[in-house]
């Protein structure tokens, strides 16, 4: 009958209500234990904004122009808003306060993104610069230096004791950390986004025109701008980079920000809050990019392509053991794939850091450890090496004597040239010249000096080969 059929229905929405309730009360069970790894995560995001908003400030920038004015008969001086920023304070003492920011928030570009130069063709800084703390109180700030080639500059604010970042070290940056972007975005106040490290070693090409370093850190967390110069937190709430620029069809936020490392922001930041200006370190290497076919030719392992083109003669890599050919895998712990982060690797080191190189030579891996000098003392090193040695210049050779060794030492080797070329390498050297005879002292160079071709004994890696150069 109908009745029945009624009931049976009637029971088997109670169970359907009954076993639905069961499931959500299940899942509401099953979501307060989940998030509780979450929340974990929120608040390790809550706890690196309390340490970090003390320590980001805004930058605020104004040109002034003089305007005459006919009726009174007397100048004006205006100032209008050009332009804002970020940054953060990185060093206080009981006077003042230092802030790092980027170089192109601080001083004039126009539309290309070029920096402006003044007469003597320095950086032309805005006439006013002005620094707001997270209390909301502005200072003025003075411009102590900038570095072009980095995109950082350093500013003063007359203000002791504040709080300031810690440093990570940014060589131990991984794909996939967590990390926390801060500043303030189209001037609508202090802001934190949140994302990962998407890749290291990033070269956007935007520094190219003054040479710069470019081995920026990726990151998906919303960079806009006015972010520019703001830290990116990772989640120990350290600063792993200065963010820095964006590529975006839009000019706004597309997930592809991208932010200076922060050992080099680090080794920037103190020298030019120290002296204004930054001394670049250096080793004494020219360096080539081998194909990926050569590479793995030579059995060289993983993706390592950089090759020792040449040895600057007297120079720190020479007396660590760094040879032409060399291959390099790593500096420290750093694994070195790219010229951008080579270059920027040396220039993250202080003057008088002992790197260890890690190279491929010969089919197996040796270490080299090299103390970095000031350019203006490798000069030093340079000058005195050479004045040890002879030229024999049309044919781009530099050679020594060694009272205790046979024949003449290759000191260096002239890229591209002819030796270059014929594959004479530093530290090979030359024993017999076929027609003079065996070279004992460097006075015998005096007889290959006007000869249009030299055929040369050269002792390599231990083996003897005969090479003819012709000019």
């Amino acid at each position: 009958s109908a009745m029945p059929r009624v009931l049976l229905l009637l029971i088997a929405a109670v169970i359907a209500l009954g076993a639905a309730d069961d499931a959500r009360a299940r899942a509401k069970a099953e979501l307060a234990e989940v998030s509780k790894e979450a929340l974990r995560l929120s608040r390790a995001f809550n706890l690196i904004h309390e340490l970090a908003a003390p320590t980001v400030v805004s930058i605020h920038t104004r040109e002034q122009y003089r305007l005459i004015n006919r009726w009174e008969l007397r100048e004006e001086v205006r100032e209008v808003e050009v332009g804002e920023g970020s940054g953060f304070l990185f060093a206080s003492d009981d006077k003042a306060s230092y802030v790092l920011t980027n170089a192109h928030v601080v001083a004039q570009t126009n539309g290309k993104q070029e920096f402006i130069r003044g007469a003597k063709g320095q950086p032309v800084a805005y006439d006013k610069i002005a620094v707001v703390t997270n209390d909301n109180r502005s200072y003025d700030a003075e411009l102590v230096g900038l570095d072009l080639q980095t995109d950082l500059a350093v500013l003063r604010i007359p203000v002791g004791k504040r709080p300031t970042v810690e440093w990570a070290n940014s060589d131990q940056a991984r794909v996939g950390d967590w990390v926390v972007a801060e500043g303030f975005p189209f001037g609508k106040g202090y802001s934190a986004t949140s994302g990962i490290i998407s890749a290291t070693d990033r070269s956007t090409g935007i520094y190219s025109g003054v040479r710069g370093f470019e081995s920026f850190i990726q990151t998906d967390a919303a960079i806009n701008p006015g972010n520019s110069g703001g830290p990116l937190f990772n989640l120990e709430g350290k600063v792993v980079g200065v963010n820095a620029n964006i590529i975006s069809p839009t000019g706004v936020n597309a997930g592809l920000g991208f932010a200076i490392p922060a050992n080099l922001a680090r080794r920037v930041a103190e020298d030019l809050m120290d002296d204004g200006k930054v001394t670049r370190p250096m080793v004494g290497v020219e360096i080539k990019e081998l194909s990926t076919d050569d590479a793995l030719a030579m059995g060289v392992p993983g993706l390592h392509t950089l090759q020792i083109r040449s040895v600057v003669p007297g120079s720190p890599a020479e007396s660590g053991g760094v040879r032409p050919g060399d291959v390099l895998l790593a500096i420290d712990t750093l694994s070195i794939q790219s010229w951008q982060q080579f270059r920027a690797r040396i220039a993250s080191a202080r003057i008088g850091d002992n790197l260890e190189f890690s190279l491929w030579r010969e089919g197996k891996e040796v270490k080299a450890t090299i103390a970095t000098v000031a350019s203006d003392q490798l000069a030093v090193k340079v000058g005195e090496r050479l004045r040890q040695g002879a030229h024999l210049g049309e044919f781009g050779l530099l050679l020594g004597d060694d009272d205790d060794k046979p024949g003449l030492a290759v000191l260096h080797v002239q890229p591209e040239s002819l030796a270059d070329q014929a594959g004479i390498s530093a530290g090979d050297r030359i024993l017999h010249e076929r027609v003079l005879g065996a070279l004992h002292k460097l006075t015998d160079l005096d007889a290959l000096a006007e000869r249009k071709e030299v055929i040369l004994q050269v002792l390599k890696n231990g083996r003897s080969v005969w090479v003819r150069l012709r000019r």
